[in-house]
C-alpha cells in the first residue's frame, strides 16, 4: 500500500521502471550525479505538493491534475512546482545541481518527470479510494515532526568542499570508489538534507496563526567553518542542526513566522537576519536614525562567498531569496548593504574586495525583484571590525556582509 511515508521510494521506482532517468535520457551526465538529484527532487516535490494542501486553491488543483494525469498518462504539472517555489525556484535548482554535480537544466527536467510520476500515483490512489480534493490534501499533510525527522545532525566543519560526484567521475566513476567512500558521501547528503530542508521551509503558505510546528530551521544555530579551501563567509559560521548546540545556545533555535504578502509566511529562528530585518520594519518603535550611520546594522548569517572573490555560493540563494520577499513585503523600505574584510592583505584591495561583494548581494537582490532604487552597495574595508585581527577567529568574524535599514 502507498503511504506518505512510502511515496517517494514509489516515485522513483516508478521513474526507473519507464527509464525516466537512464543514462541515454541525460547523456552528458554522470549517472550517480543523475541518481542523487533524482533524490533531492523528490523530496522537493514533495514538500512543494505539501505546501499546496495547505490552500484551498491548491488542493482543487493538485486534484484536478492528479485525476487528469489518471485518465490521460504523459507529462503533467508543467511549471507546478515552479509556481510554487515562485522566487526560491532558481535558487534551489542551482543548490540541487550543485550538490549533485548535475547541470541545471538536467535538475529542471527532473523535476517534470518526479512531478508527473508523483500526480499520476496520486491520481491512481485518489480514484480507488474516492477522495475529494481535501481528503487528497489531507493525505498529503506530513504528520508533525516527519521533515526534521530526515535531517542529519552532522557539522559543516571538516568536509571537502569540492562536489562526492565531481571526484568520482575523475576517478573513472568506478563502483569502488563509491564503496570506498560511503560513508563520506552519507555524510555529505545529511549536510545538504539539513541545508535544504531549511531552505523549502523557509517560504510555506500561510493556514493558521497557531499552527506552527517546533522546526529548527537552518541558520539559527553555528559551528565555525575550518580548513582550507572553504568559502569565505560573510557572517563566520554555518548552519548546523540543533541536535549539536549546547544546553546554552538553545534559544537561537526557537522558530518564529513572519507573514509575508499574499499569504506567504516564513518559518525562520528568532535570532536569524530574516527576523531582525523584519522585527525592525514590522515595529513602528523602532526608527531610522539619519543622524548615526553605526547603528541599526544586521549582519547576514548565511551568504557565503568563493575564497577572496565575490562570487557568491548558490546556498547563498537562500537567504537572500527571504530577504527578498522580506522586502517585498514592505515596499517603502530602503536598505543599505554594506561589504566588510579583515585587515590582513593590500588595504586598496581589500576595499575593492568588500564593495564588490556587497554589490553582489545587491545585484542578486534584485535579480529576485527587489527594484533597484531600493538598494545600495557600500564598501568599507577592514573599517568597524568586530573582533581583533590577531586570531583567525577574529577575521572571520570581520569578513562580512551586513544590511541597515535607511528608509521604512
Amino acid at each position: 500500500m502507498v503511504t506518505l511515508q512510502n511515496l517517494p521510494e514509489e516515485i522513483k521506482n516508478f521513474v526507473q521502471e519507464r527509464g525516466l532517468a537512464r543514462s541515454e535520457a541525460f547523456p552528458n551526465e554522470h549517472q550517480v550525479g543523475v541518481q542523487l538529484a533524482l533524490t533531492r527532487v523528490t523530496e522537493l516535490v514533495m514538500n512543494s505538493f505539501g505546501e499546496l494542501a495547505e490552500q484551498p486553491s491548491g488542493r482543487e488543483v493538485l486534484w484536478n491534475t492528479a485525476r487528469e494525469a489518471t485518465t490521460h498518462p504523459g507529462p503533467h504539472g508543467a511549471g507546478l512546482i515552479k509556481s510554487v517555489l515562485d522566487d526560491r525556484y532558481h535558487g534551489t535548482v542551482n543548490g540541487v545541481a550543485t550538490a549533485a554535480g548535475v547541470q541545471t537544466a538536467t535538475v529542471g527536467r527532473l523535476i517534470d518527470v518526479v512531478t508527473t510520476a508523483a500526480l499520476e500515483i496520486m491520481g491512481g490512489l485518489a480514484a480507488e479510494g474516492h477522495w475529494t480534493a481535501q481528503e487528497l490534501g489531507q493525505w498529503l499533510r506530513p504528520h508533525p515532526g516527519a521533515g526534521a525527522a530526515a535531517a542529519v545532525a552532522v557539522p559543516l566543519a571538516g568536509l571537502a568542499t569540492e562536489p562526492a560526484v565531481a571526484r568520482m567521475a575523475a576517478d573513472g566513476g568506478s563502483i569502488g570508489w563509491v564503496a570506498a567512500n560511503a560513508k563520506a558521501l552519507l555524510l555529505a547528503l545529511g549536510v545538504i538534507a539539513v541545508g535544504e530542508f531549511g531552505y523549502i521551509i523557509g517560504n510555506r503558505s500561510d493556514t493558521s496563526a497557531g499552527e506552527v510546528a517546533a522546526t529548527p530551521s537552518a541558520g539559527t544555530a553555528a559551528s565555525p567553518v575550518a580548513g582550507p579551501g572553504a568559502p569565505e563567509r560573510s557572517g563566520q559560521y554555518a548552519a548546523v542542526p540543533v541536535a549539536n548546540l549546547s544546553a546554552g545556545s538553545a534559544k537561537a533555535a526557537v522558530p518564529v513566522v513572519l507573514k509575508l504578502k499574499n499569504g506567504v509566511r516564513q518559518i525562520i529562528g528568532a535570532n536569524s537576519t530574516e527576523s531582525k530585518l523584519y522585527q525592525f520594519l514590522i515595529d513602528p518603535s523602532k526608527e531610522v536614525d539619519p543622524t548615526d550611520p553605526t547603528k541599526n546594522w544586521i549582519g547576514f548569517d548565511r551568504i557565503y562567498f568563493e575564497s577572496n572573490k565575490a562570487i557568491l555560493t548558490n546556498e547563498s540563494l537562500w537567504q537572500l531569496s527571504n530577504v527578498a520577499s522580506i522586502l517585498k513585503r514592505f515596499p517603502d523600505a530602503k536598505v543599505k548593504l554594506g561589504g566588510y574584510t579583515d585587515s590582513s592583505g593590500n588595504p586598496y584591495l581589500n576595499l575593492k574586495l568588500s564593495q564588490e561583494r556587497a554589490k553582489a548581494a545587491m545585484t542578486t537582490l534584485v535579480s529576485m525583484g527587489v527594484p533597484a532604487v531600493r538598494l545600495q552597495a557600500v564598501g568599507y574595508g577592514a573599517q568597524d571590525g568586530l573582533a581583533s585581527n590577531d586570531t583567525e577567529e577574529g577575521r572571520s568574524l570581520n569578513r562580512r556582509v551586513s544590511l541597515q535599514v535607511v528608509k521604512k
